[in-house]
């Protein structure tokens, strides 16, 4: 099968960057003063740093103002020139350097709006358990419990606060140390996203090189009445709804009409990438920050149209045959190991274009070398869906600006929606399946009932759709949530929770990487991905470098060395160890928002191979010849190559080697993060071992599927999205059976 050509409808216009979306407004819910102790906080991760009063050129700070640190002259002279080798070879002014050191949160009202938009998504639990802290903080007793200083912390200098930062991080208890890594990764990202200096003084710029205004598929979404009627509804756009839009649209045209369901937005093409500033909200659930209860992982997932497909980094695997066996013989579901499922695989890889013609930027390309000159023996390239074409754009977890990335929103949607075959709504998000009260004997589903949201603003109008058949896709967090509201008993639904978590590791470079360019995830080493002989271990692999992303993970050890390094970002690359995990976590509904909450810790087995991955990117960034190695691990320092003799660089790097072996990665101080969860509503050979069975239909229901990643029996070990859709095409191909036996359609070319 030939890769499909770019949507008929994909044109450029003359527009010289995209269209912006506004900041959507966010519910304050601190008083005034606790405001003031969480900006206290914020401008001691970030702080204004200042000259002499004497010579300062445009000092408005008042004497007495606690959030800066003031330099002597010398001091002063020697930062500011540290921040100009760090962007060498981009020039900038004095006045540039000037601006970024004095720069800090409480000054610029961007950072203010997009805390409170990230604080507002909050659980209402977490919103008490903050509200309380800023409370205690703001009174000398409390101060006193949880600072050791009988100062209110917004009183506190900023020397002083830095201190109650790093007791923070070195605290017994579990709850004060994971305050330190939220306090400071909140810091981090507000000051990235907010900041209008970084991009000056990097020289990062907003769109890629070879950027061109274009303008996407024109999908018509319709406004909903109170009562809606289609044949069949799928709840969410993302992979696995796309696939099976597709292939309903391509077996069966318009004799099945099919509805699908989007809680987030759609934006066209010529949106994007979006900025620094509003893309993390406007397409990533909560902004990007989701936390598990216990705050030891950060969990980011795709919230718009095409969901995960929108925002993913376009990497193509398929899983692994030691995976497929595992499923297959563990899960007694045999189809995983044979020829039907690889058809499936194959169906997808092909139907978008997926391509190892791919030149790695600098960060994959020293991932690739640097694992064969360390030994590894599995360091390759990795595919990318982008209909056969090099696809050399590092902005794509913004939004694909091109239209080369095939997720659902390029690849599958546009040829359904040209047969007219499917509608859709946005703003919807879905409460509950509907099952037919008539039946006593079984529970059949019969539609969705939810709140439709115009885009506009207004109210949000309650919305029953019927239909004949229901497929949940609303991904790994959401589809749960929905089978509890639909009153699906089964004890099994958002359990097996697999969230493939990452540490982080950096290397700055002496040359100018320019790490927007290029790919972001192109090349891989699958050496340590079988660790326990039961294809559970790391994959090392690149990240996206876009700021927001990639910098809020680098370790805070004070404001000025944080400052300092962010400076260095058109040096740095970034790196991902992540690992296919064993242990599992759960989902459930917050009791008073509805929404999806994690219950997930990275176990001592699983993180124990994350570190085995941390400690291997290590050695690969020294034998390529970084300069400094950062593990991201709060409390551990990075290693600083030596001018010099290499043999004492060696003797160096291994005695600070063995210091990071023993330093370890305990959350919830170490930073682990999830782009891919699984398993949520497990497929499985027995209704008591899973929730949908071999062919994705809800045990004990008729009528009611699941197609995506919520459905893996276990963690897939690569970047889900083939997987995803190849299993999406199977139950796709299963309900188009079953179409066929109970509807009378109009008779049209098949193509399965």
């Amino acid at each position: 099968m030939a890769a499909p050509p770019p949507p008929s409808s994909l044109s450029s216009s003359s527009s010289s960057s995209p269209k912006e979306i506004p900041l959507p407004d966010s519910i304050d819910f601190l008083s005034e003063s606790q405001w003031t102790v969480f900006m206290a906080l914020m401008d001691t991760i970030a702080p204004a740093i200042l000259p002499p009063k004497s010579i300062a050129s445009s000092d408005n700070n008042p004497p007495d103002d606690k959030s800066v640190l003031r330099l002597s002259q010398q001091e002063y002279a020697d930062a500011a020139s540290k921040i100009r080798a760090a962007v060498s070879p981009h020039e900038v002014t004095a006045e540039t350097i000037e601006s970024y050191l004095r720069e800090r949160p409480s000054d610029n009202p961007m950072f203010e709006k997009i805390m409170k938009l990230v604080l507002s998504g909050l659980p209402p639990s977490k919103k008490r358990e903050l509200k309380i802290l800023l409370s205690v903080l703001s009174t000398r007793p409390g101060s006193l419990i949880l600072t050791s200083y009988g100062t209110p912390l917004p009183q506190l200098g900023l020397e002083d606060r830095t201190r109650v930062l790093e007791g923070w991080r070195e605290s017994r208890l579990w709850a004060v140390r994971g305050l330190f890594k939220s306090m400071t990764t909140l810091g981090k990202l507000g000051f990235l996203r907010s900041s209008n200096t970084f991009a000056p003084l990097t020289g990062f710029p907003s769109v890629p090189k070879e950027w061109v205004a274009t303008s996407s598929f024109p999908f018509e979404f319709i406004r909903p009445t109170a009562e809606v009627e289609t044949d069949v509804v799928i709840i969410g756009s993302g992979c696995g709804s796309g696939v099976v839009t597709n292939r309903l649209a391509n077996t069966f045209g318009k004799g099945v009409k099919v509805l699908v369901l989007e809680k987030g937005g759609h934006f066209d093409a010529s949106y994007f990438p979006m900025s620094q500033t509003v893309g993390l909200s406007a397409m990533f659930e909560a902004g990007g920050v989701v936390e598990s209860d216990d705050g030891s992982i950060t969990v980011t997932a795709g919230s718009c149209f095409g969901g995960g497909g929108t925002v993913n980094w376009s990497a193509s695997l398929q899983p692994q045959d030691f995976v497929r066996k595992d499923w297959a013989e563990t899960y007694k579901m045999p189809f995983f190991d044979g020829r039907e499922f690889q058809e499936c695989l194959d169906y997808v890889w092909e139907k978008m274009g997926v391509t190892d013609k791919i030149t790695p930027n600098h960060g994959n390309q020293v991932l690739l070398n640097g694992g064969r000159q360390t030994g590894c023996k599995r360091c390759k390239i990795v595919p990318q869906n982008t209909r056969g074409q090099p696809h050399n754009c590092g902005y794509c977890t913004l939004g694909c600006a091109n239209g080369e990335k095939m997720g659902p929103v390029n690849g599958w949607f546009p040829e359904a929606a040209e047969k007219g075959a499917v509608e859709f709504i946005e703003g919807f998000r879905a409460e509950r399946v509907l099952f037919d009260e008539k039946k006593k004997s079984k529970k059949v589903a019969c539609g969705v009932a939810g709140v439709w949201t115009p885009k506009e603003g207004g109210e949000p109008i309650k919305v029953v759709v019927k239909a004949k058949k229901v497929v949940v896709s609303a991904g790994t967090l959401w589809s749960p949530v929905v089978l509890m509201n639909s009153g699906i008993k089964n004890p099994q639904v958002g359990k097996n929770l697999y969230l493939h978590p990452v540490n982080f590791v950096a290397g700055a470079f002496d040359e100018d990487i320019r790490p927007w360019e290029g790919g972001s995830l192109t090349t891989v080493v699958g050496d340590f991905e079988d660790l326990d002989g039961k294809g559970h271990g790391a994959k090392l692999e690149a990240m996206s470098m876009m700021p927001s992303l990639a910098l809020p993970f680098l370790t805070w050890r004070s404001g000025s060395d944080y400052k300092l390094m962010a400076a260095k970002y058109r040096h740095i690359n970034q790196y991902i160890s992540i690992i296919r995990d064993r242990d599992t976590g759960y989902i459930y509904r917050d009791p008073y928002t509805g929404d999806p909450r994690i219950s997930y810790t990275p176990s001592d087995f699983d993180r124990a191979h994350n570190f085995v991955g941390v400690l291997e990117l290590c050695k690969i960034l020294h034998a390529t010849g970084a300069r400094e190695i950062h593990p991201c691990l709060p409390g551990f320092q990075p290693f600083v190559r030596s001018q010099g003799d290499s043999k004492k660089t060696d003797k160096a790097f291994k005695k600070w080697l063995r210091k990071l072996k023993k330093h370890g990665n305990k959350p919830p101080v170490a930073p682990f993060v999830s782009a891919h969860q699984m398993g949520t509503c497990r497929m499985s050979a027995k209704a008591k071992d899973g929730v949908v069975d071999p062919r994705g239909r809800v045990w004990d229901t008729e009528g009611l599927y699941v197609a995506d990643a919520s459905v893996f029996p276990t963690a897939s070990g690569v970047n889900p999205m083939v997987t995803t859709m190849a299993l999406a095409d199977w139950v796709a191909r299963g309900i188009c059976e079953d179409i066929k036996d109970e509807l009378v359609v109009e008779k049209v070319p098949s193509r399965l």
